[in-house]
């Protein structure tokens, strides 16, 4: 029997939502690591045992925020070092619908293929395929599911991203070593963008950090470069139309419009400029 592992980042979590989304998934793992990103001091990442009963929790961190490819890359090295199958990522804010992991895992299993380094479950990406899996360009890291082989493959996740666009590199760096990644069709994963909400003259705005802003920003470019052969001129221009126009039009109505004018900048010029790392804003 093929066991698997589950690794889910904690950022100031809503614990009572952070608890029911880690339901739908725990149960159905062999292993499932939280890794506390949140400061100490201001961490109650211990409340979570009296809400989620299993004894297959285990609460990890620094007592600072890692970003996510270190603590990615932790599970990975357990894992390995454990001999399980399969890695499971997912985001504090993603859930699945009832049995919808358990079907999600069991598709996984009974038609693994060695040539595919990534399954992703479906975002209402796709909605007219009558194949079970899918071959996709990218998938993001929340809900998907890594052979624990591969990494012996292609190598781990990249630490110089910190957060954001490390599960885009990942796919890249896969196809660029003839390994696929594909979409489980039938499944369908639950995630919660950003902190969306209308303004009063009906205009949708995510309210992303400055912080945020800047990693994606600059690791878009970081990306382009370290990949150009999967980059083409209609990512550059949907990237400049709505992260960064669009986007600049949009901070008007947030909060912290400065320091995201900031980040936007300084997230273009270090991109370009290939800084990587933890960057603080403040």
């Amino acid at each position: 029997m093929r066991k698997t592992i589950g690794i889910v980042s904690a950022f100031y979590p809503d614990i009572l939502d952070f608890a029911k989304n880690i339901n739908t998934y725990l149960h159905y793992l062999d292993k499932l690591i939280i890794w506390e990103n949140t400061p100490k001091i201001d961490s109650k990442i211990d409340e979570i045992f009296q809400l989620v009963n299993s004894k297959n929790i285990e609460i990890r961190g620094t007592g600072h925020n890692e970003g996510l490819a270190k603590p990615f890359n932790e599970a990975v090295r357990w894992a390995q070092q454990n001999e399980f199958d399969f890695l499971l990522t997912m985001d504090q804010d993603s859930y699945f619908s009832d049995n919808e992991f358990y079907k999600y895992i069991k598709l996984i299993e009974n038609d693994y293929n060695t040539t595919v380094a990534i399954y992703a479950p479906n975002r209402n990406i796709i909605s007219n395929s009558t194949s079970i899996f899918t071959e996709v360009r990218t998938a993001i890291s929340s809900g998907a599911v890594y052979p624990v082989k591969i990494f012996n493959e292609i190598g781990l996740f990249n630490e110089d991203f910190f957060i954001y666009m490390i599960d885009i590199e990942f796919c890249f760096k896969a196809k660029r070593n003839n390994f696929k990644t594909v979409c489980v069709t039938p499944i369908t994963l639950l995630h919660k963008e950003g902190y969306a909400e209308k303004t009063k003259l009906g205009l949708l705005i995510n309210n992303y950090s400055a912080q945020s802003t800047y990693y994606i920003v600059r690791n878009t470019i970081l990306t382009w470069k370290l990949y150009p052969e999967y980059t083409n001129s209609s990512d550059k221009v949907n990237f400049y139309q709505y992260k960064i126009i669009y986007r600049l039009i949009k901070i008007v109505f947030e909060k912290q419009r400065f320091q995201k004018y900031k980040a936007i900048f300084l997230g273009i010029i270090h991109g370009f400029n290939s800084k990587t790392g933890q960057y603080d804003l403040c």
